[in-house]
């Protein structure tokens, strides 16, 4: 490598040669990085993300996490709007700035994201955005995580498994609280059995809550439809697969309604829904014969209005946003009726049965700070960016990360008053 080159991907800063990571690899080849490390000096690694989604909801959340490890040294907030990312990247702090790009426009994603060391996807809605930007990071032969939480685009995105390995990349795919923080509640809980015959991912959605109101009136202000709530409709719309006796299944989600009861003995009607866990994870814990996702909303009228708008979508055509505004436009259309009392939204608990000691049980477990979504795709972005993910492909979270280690990184950042709890509940029931 030449002086002129090497003085553009590197200075001297402290004691210390700070460098783009991605330059990192040639440079080990220069003389003068050699000389550099021989007389003491140190070799500080200048990542750099590039975060899609960067003026949303979740993208601020995340954004705000990675700004705090000393790993990361710059944060591209990318999206369309170019004032709302230069807002959102003044309140993040100095690593921040904006990133004019749309995510469909894969060329130009592709090149962009040629510069950075990783691609943090928190954007949505997910079947419209997570395929491209995972192609774009592959092409780019650069590592890429999500918050994805679509099973049906999930099955998509393994498929391009052969591909990141060829370009050498991890894609860490579905690692926020659920899917994500789940999927290694998974594993946890197996490890709790001698062999396991079932396992049930509950989903409860208590409404109203903050954000079905904010969704309602988002809609009326500016015509735009939540992608969290879009989200919501496609995973309940039909159909839906599931894992049961060591095959996957198509299944229509409201003839195989269950009665399941929370940890705090709220019970409902669950159906299944098609989110990733019943599909990644019997792909890396094969002895597993049974795993379903299941999802119960209350209270019932608001049940019966989304599951009514999301059967248009299989048997209508309708679109995943055009029976989500439907439901929102209903919803707001009397807010007296529809968003009367305050309830705390999201919750999930996780149940398996199984032997253990020869004697039949059910283990039920469950996360204590249900809210930080955010966190642990930023935990999961720091992981890869130390160098800590061995594994190349298209993966899910349990074919990569331990769980106990992963959580107690999780919970460092996490707020002040939540520090001290236990990152999760669990009890174990003997079925005789």
């Amino acid at each position: 490598m030449t002086s002129s080159l090497w003085f553009k991907s590197a200075f001297k800063c402290q004691g210390r040669v700070r460098v783009f990571a991605k330059s990192y690899v040639m440079m080990s080849l220069s003389g003068q990085l050699r000389k550099w490390l021989q007389d003491g000096g140190e070799v500080v690694a200048f990542m750099q993300v590039l975060l899609l989604g960067g003026s949303g909801r979740f993208g601020e959340s995340v954004a705000r996490c990675l700004v705090r490890s000393e790993v990361v040294s710059e944060i591209g907030l990318a999206g369309r709007n170019e004032r709302v990312l230069r807002r959102r990247a003044s309140e993040v702090g100095d690593k921040a700035y904006s990133v004019v790009v749309d995510i469909l426009d894969e060329h130009r994603l592709t090149s962009v994201a040629r510069d950075y060391d990783i691609v943090v996807n928190a954007a949505g809605p997910e079947w419209e955005v997570l395929l491209p930007a995972l192609r774009a990071a592959i092409d780019a032969g650069t590592h890429y995580c999500d918050l994805g939480a679509d099973g049906r685009t999930a099955e998509k995105q393994l498929e391009l498994d052969s591909l990141a390995r060829e370009h050498d990349v991890v894609a860490i795919i579905g690692l926020g609280f659920d899917p994500g923080v789940d999927n290694l509640l998974a594993v946890h809980a197996c490890r709790q059995f001698d062999s396991v015959d079932e396992m049930m991912f509950c989903f409860q959605l208590l409404l109203p809550d903050e954000l079905l109101r904010e969704a309602v009136v988002e809609l009326g202000r500016s015509g735009r439809v939540d992608p969290s709530w879009q989200l919501v409709m496609s995973l309940i719309s039909e159909p839906v697969r599931v894992y049961r006796d060591e095959s996957w299944t198509i299944v229509d989600p409201l003839e195989h309604g269950v009665e399941v009861k929370s940890p705090c003995g709220v019970t409902m009607t669950a159906y299944p829904c098609a989110s990733p866990e019943q599909i990644t994870l019997p792909l890396y814990i094969p002895s597993l014969r049974n795993v379903s996702c299941v999802c119960g909303i209350s209270p019932p009228e608001i049940s019966q209005l989304a599951h009514h708008e999301a059967k248009r979508i299989s048997q209508d055509g309708s679109s995943v946003k055009d029976a989500t505004r439907s439901f929102l436009e209903t919803i707001g259309s009397d807010h007296a009726d529809w968003l009367k009392g305050s309830a705390p939204g999201w919750d999930m608990w996780l149940v398996m049965t199984g032997l253990k000691d020869g004697k039949r049980a059910r283990y039920t477990c469950w996360p204590v700070g249900v809210g930080y979504t955010s966190i642990p795709l930023a935990v999961a972005a720091f992981r890869i960016l130390r160098g800590e993910v061995s594994v190349r492909g298209v993966v899910p979270p349990e074919a990569c990360f331990e769980p106990t280690s992963f959580f107690e990184e999780v919970a460092r950042y996490v707020s002040e008053e939540d520090r001290d709890k236990p990152f999760y509940g669990e009890s174990m029931e003997w079925l005789g």
